[in-house]
């Protein structure tokens, strides 16, 4: 049995900033030492590396399991058309998995037992922006990176899983083996399981069961909810010859959009469409935000100085095998550019053409949620009980322009500070709410409550990306159909039938998580 330790204090939040409470911890080495931590546990939830901001792994009671110590990569193989699969446990990294796929040669720890060497010619195409994130974790929220536009979440990339449920069994799961019909889908063992594969969705794609839904998929997203990965057959892709990053930035608060909306048009017939990987929009507080924290932090004050006048910016990602073609898309990328409100000409970008210079370039994506992560934990100093506070929404791609108007318009006229950033031609744009005072947080309260309300009109989701966690639960149960969640909750008590897991906020949709119980619970 793996030794239970007490849980360290850096062990009771995530990014959320959500404070849980837990009687120990576990780190398992493997597949076998967890499935013996499961079984065992009263109540447990699961950790990777707490990088979320839905406060998913802030433990509510009992045991964490963190999933840290199981970070190594087992083998690979080539399948089909020569893809390789690489098997790895679900504690690695993405920083440690990059790594290891940018070494050439195969090290002496990589008999040719364990199979096909795959470094230094292939990747893993998500790249979700937090590169200390687990891959586990990433499978768990259906993790979508900055290159989602070209390349979907996390889950889609997985071509196998070994699975574990809450009750301990031990699932080996073959991506097309398990799927959806109408009334459900058969599971691992000779058990099935049943849904109403006629009830919409609403405004979660949270535990949905479509018809035709591989149970792999299915999974990806659940939360910890259904059990935990441990171990993932990771789907390889051919790094690509060339990678360009171009930042464009505009004198206008809606430049940005505009361009965006121009390039949504073009990607399409355009030639060098097909190689747009990414398109990420910063508002004018975002940008001062870098501006700002590059006097302090030494990885910003790697990029170029922000101007003063920049107002909105967006950054693009163009990559292929053919350089010629992503020149021709660049330039009529600048065309388009010059074209929009607010837009310059090249004195107005940040253009890299070698993969090292795009990935710094990078350091925008990830420095705007470190910055705001940062503000929070100073607001934190006078008001303890503060939590990150955002909604990730998502509409379709041609209204995402009307709503960043809406929440910049809308967090004006109730004097809160707040940044906007994020996917724009996927209609999935984050909004960050600072508040300084109680009631402030209250009329943060409400314009989410709001927001919400008008996405579910419209017909959007209400955890695009991040997850429903313990701290969007409520709000989202409101927002869904009484029979929508009562499918939720039946999948979970279907599977969880004891109540082991506690990462999600689904068993009690209605209730907020405001600290420790008076009798806490035992595991």
């Amino acid at each position: 049995m793996t030794r239970v330790e007490p849980a360290p204090p850096g062990y009771l939040r995530d990014e959320s900033r959500l404070h849980g409470w837990a009687d120990a911890a576990i780190f398992p080495t493997d597949t076998a030492e967890a499935v013996e931590a499961i079984r065992s546990a009263g109540a447990i939830t699961i950790q990777g590396a707490r990088t979320g901001v839905a406060g998913g792994a802030a433990p509510r009671c009992g045991l964490i399991l963190s999933t840290e110590r199981m970070n190594r990569p087992l083998n690979c193989r080539l399948e089909g058309a020569g893809t390789p699969i690489l098997r790895v446990q679900a504690g690695m990294r993405f920083a440690d998995l990059t790594a290891f796929l940018s070494r050439s040669k195969a090290p002496p720890d990589w008999p040719p037992e364990r199979g096909f060497w795959p470094g230094g010619r292939y990747r893993f195409p998500p790249s979700p922006t937090e590169a200390s994130a687990t891959l586990g974790g990433a499978f768990a929220v259906n993790a979508r990176g900055p290159n989602s536009l070209r390349y979907g979440g996390t889950g889609a990339w997985a071509a196998d899983l070994t699975w574990i449920t809450p009750l301990g069994e031990r699932w080996e799961i073959e991506r097309g083996r398990y799927r959806f019909d109408e009334t459900g889908c058969p599971l691992p063992g000779g058990s099935r399981l049943d849904t109403d594969a006629a009830l919409p969705c609403g405004a979660l794609a949270l535990l949905h069961p479509a018809p035709g839904l591989d149970l792999i998929d299915f999974l990806a997203g659940s939360e910890g909810l259904l059990g935990m990965a441990a171990e993932l057959g990771l789907s390889l892709q051919p790094v690509p010859a060339a990678s360009w990053g171009v930042v464009f930035f505009f004198r206008t608060p809606q430049g940005a959009g505009e361009f965006a909306a121009a390039l949504s048009r073009w990607r399409g017939p355009a030639a060098g469409g097909a190689c747009l990987s990414s398109a990420e929009y910063y508002d004018r507080q975002s940008l001062e935000l870098v501006r700002a924290g590059a006097l302090r932090v030494t990885a910003l004050g790697r990029l170029p100085r922000i101007k003063d006048e920049y107002q909105s910016a967006l950054q693009v990602e163009l990559e292929g095998d053919d350089p010629g073609l992503l020149e021709a898309a660049l330039m009529e990328q600048l065309a388009l550019f010059a074209g929009c409100g607010g837009g310059g000409g090249a004195e107005d970008t940040w253009a890299a053409v070698d993969r090292g210079e795009t990935e710094k370039y990078r350091l925008l994506r990830h420095g705007v949620p470190e910055l705001i992560n940062a503000e929070v934990d100073r607001i934190r100093q006078t008001l303890p009980g503060f939590c990150k506070t955002a909604g990730d929404f998502m509409v379709s791609p041609e209204s995402a322009l009307r709503w960043e108007r809406r929440y910049h318009r809308d967090m004006a006229e109730a004097g809160l500070r707040g940044f906007v950033f994020g996917h724009i031609l996927e209609g999935r744009l984050h909004v960050n709410l600072l508040a300084e005072d109680e009631a402030a947080v209250r009329r943060c309260g409400e314009l989410l409550e709001s927001w919400a309300a008008a996405v579910v009109e419209e017909g959007g989701l209400l955890a695009a990306e991040n997850g429903v966690g313990k701290l969007r639960a409520p709000l989202a149960g409101r927002f869904l159909s009484v029979r929508r969640l009562e499918q939720i909750q039946g999948i979970i008590t279907r599977m969880d039938p004891g109540g082991v897991l506690a990462n999600g906020g689904f068993r009690g949709a209605n209730r907020r998580f405001d600290g420790p119980p008076a009798t806490r619970c035992s595991g």
